[in-house]
């Protein structure tokens, strides 16, 4: 049987109200009681409140109004139902089993054909969780609000096309403007020109690629001075695939850039001091010894590349250039440096030209802030000249010790002679001091020369005669001298073999070829080898002198003169004389042993006055030191 028209729409409605998404609820007028009840709900408006339908129908709307219930809204509601408007408004509700939700509604009359109101229908929507959405998303603005508001560095929003949204404080003090003032602006106008373009395409790329970009660039400020930072785009979320805005976070670097350049400009200095140091310069880590620096002078002193004394491997190539014997000290104050102390060792280094250096390095610890030790330094001076000249200060000090016992004992000896032979005190100090002369001028001679050098017997002679006026002698004939120049005597030997020239010199002044009795005086000498030996030969021969009638001629130095030629020379010098006493002048041979290369001396015969300076640098040793 087919149901009445009316019954078939009524069964539509509950069809299409069942299929509908949200809930649905119809109240009407009860006779009863006062105000609207519920006459219709779908399933929706029972899984909404946790109501079976029997237990919504009949009842009023309040069944799911709680204490929460905005009281404004509900007063609204009844002012628009009165007046027979329809109505939206957002509350808090509870379900039948008290859990509480917000629902958003709206409530419209239902009119009668005449136009009365025959009821009311509201549809309700749960928006709990886009509330609850809705208040987190509340919570992270404020808070992100507060983030930018305070940060420490500069904040900024801006659009695609560069301008700036929104800015902070710090954007502000970093870029010399005030927030209005920037909020007039875009990138574009506070960037430097030659970094605008780079700029724009870290924000194309950011765009693009939804991913942070960033760069270091210089912002320009009103007052024309410049920052440095680095800004970092960040796209923002927005409406399809396009970002809208973009986040663009500012670091100031001008003190970052300020400690760089002073950091290049001390470590430009730095290799400056080490490229023009004489010593070398080096850094090694202290956990594997590798070497961090080592400056030019390196490859000078170690004979090593730079190339190689950079690598794990470069201190075992240097420690195998010390000798065996120093290695153990090189090594042990290394250990001593890892340790914490500095140290100062001298080792020997064979480079590989084969040349043998003395190394003095320094080696110190380069603590960090805290303290530790994590790397060291040194300074290596190439100390073979220093060491040399140490070993020859030792030989010049123990010289001139053997010199002095030497000096000493020629003066007590010649003090002795002279007081045994004196006649009065006068006497003594004519002679004592006229002999301390002969031995002044031989030290004289020997304080000018260089270390390793010797007084050679032309020079000896030469200054003993021109100490009594031999050149007008020398230039009138009167004085011959001829023999090799050059002929080195030994130094230990050369205050009393000067002795003995001076004595044959003074008492030839007195009463021999030099005095006003007239004459000649011959002096040669020659290096002859007599045994193996080769001997320094001197020949004093005087000739042609008048003899006193009145009284004979005394010997020489009232005879200390010849003893000394005769004993001390021989016993002193090993050498071997023949003194006589001729009618017509003195004739005096004297030998002595001569060094080994004294042969090759130059056998010029030339007088030595007039060979001058150059006959007494290069020649030999007589004897051995």
């Amino acid at each position: 049987m087919t149901g009445s028209p009316h019954d078939e729409d009524a069964r539509w409605f509950r069809r299409a109200a069942a299929a509908a998404g949200h809930a649905i609820v119809i109240t009407g007028p009860e006779v009863e009681r006062p105000g609207p009840v519920i006459r219709f709900v779908n399933g929706a408006m029972c899984a909404l409140t946790g109501y079976a339908e029997h237990e919504l129908l009949g009842a009023t709307p309040r069944v799911v109004q709680g204490p929460e219930t905005d009281r404004a809204v509900l007063a609204a509601l009844k002012e628009a139902l009165l007046a027979g408007r329809g109505y939206a408004g957002e509350t808090v509700n509870y379900r039948k089993d008290g859990v509480r939700y917000v629902v958003a509604w709206t409530i419209d009359p239902i009119r009668a054909p005449d136009g009365a109101i025959e009821g009311w229908i509201g549809v309700q929507r749960d928006v709990t969780a886009e509330r609850h959405r809705d208040a987190q998303r509340a919570a992270t603005d404020a808070r992100l609000r507060a983030i930018f508001s305070a940060a420490s560095v500069g904040l900024s929003e801006v659009d695609q096309d560069g301008r700036f949204v929104r800015v902070n404080q710090e954007l502000c003090r970093l870029l010399g403007r005030d927030e209005a003032d920037l909020l007039e602006h875009g990138i574009a106008d506070v960037t430097e020109p030659e970094y605008l373009a780079p700029s724009l395409a870290v924000v194309a790329t950011a765009v693009a690629t939804g991913r942070t970009a960033a760069l270091d660039k210089l912002y320009r400020r009103p007052d024309g001075s410049t920052v440095w930072a680095n800004s970092s785009v960040t796209p923002l979320d927005g409406y399809g695939d396009r970002a809208r805005t973009m986040l663009v976070v500012t670091i100031d670097l001008t003190a970052r850039k300020r400690a760089e350049a002073a950091l290049r400009e001390s470590e430009a200095r730095f290799r400056q001091f080490g490229t023009a140091s004489a010593d070398a310069l080096w850094v090694r880590d202290t956990r594997d010894l590798r070497a961090e620096y080592a400056s030019p002078a390196f490859e000078r002193l170690y004979g090593l590349t730079l190339a190689s004394a950079d690598g794990h491997d470069d201190l075992r190539r240097l420690v195998r250039l010390i000798l065996p014997v120093d290695r153990h000290r090189a090594l042990d104050a290394l250990r001593q440096v890892r340790a914490g102390t500095t140290v100062t060792a001298e080792f020997r280094v064979r480079r590989a030209d084969g040349a043998v250096r003395w190394v003095r390095d320094t080696a110190f610890p380069i603590p960090d802030s805290a303290g530790r030790v994590h790397r060291i330094g040194g300074i290596s001076e190439d100390a073979t000249a220093a060491k040399a000249s140490s070993d020859r200060l030792e030989v010049l000090v123990a010289e001139l010790q053997h010199r002095t016992r030497n000096l000493l004992g020629v003066v007590r000896g010649l003090s002795n002679q002279l007081i045994a032979r004196s006649g009065s005190l006068d006497d003594f100090a004519a002679r004592f001091d006229d002999r301390l002369s002969a031995l002044a001028r031989v030290n004289g001679l020997l304080a000018r020369l260089s270390e390793g050098d010797r007084i050679t017997f032309d020079e000896l002679a030469l200054s003993e005669l021109d100490s009594l006026g031999g050149t007008d002698w020398l230039a009138t004939g009167q004085v011959t001298m001829a023999g090799p120049l050059g002929v080195r005597l030994r130094s230990s030997t050369v205050q009393t073999f000067a002795l003995a020239l001076h004595e044959l010199a003074t008492n030839a002044l007195k009463y021999g070829a030099l005095s006003s009795r007239g004459g000649r005086l011959a002096l040669s000498w020659q290096v002859a080898p007599s045994g193996g030996v080769p001997m320094l030969h001197v020949c004093w021969h005087e000739t042609g002198v008048r003899r006193d009638p009145v009284a004979d001629r005394p010997a020489p130095g009232g005879g200390y003169g010849r003893e000394l030629i005769e004993q001390a020379l021989p016993y002193q010098l090993g050498a071997r004389t023949r003194f006589e006493l001729r009618d017509d002048g003195v004739f005096c041979e004297i030998a002595l042993p001569a060094w080994r290369d004294a042969e090759s001396a130059s056998e010029n015969p030339r007088a030595a006055l007039d060979a001058g300076a150059d006959s007494g640098r290069a020649g030999h040793d007589v004897g051995e030191d």
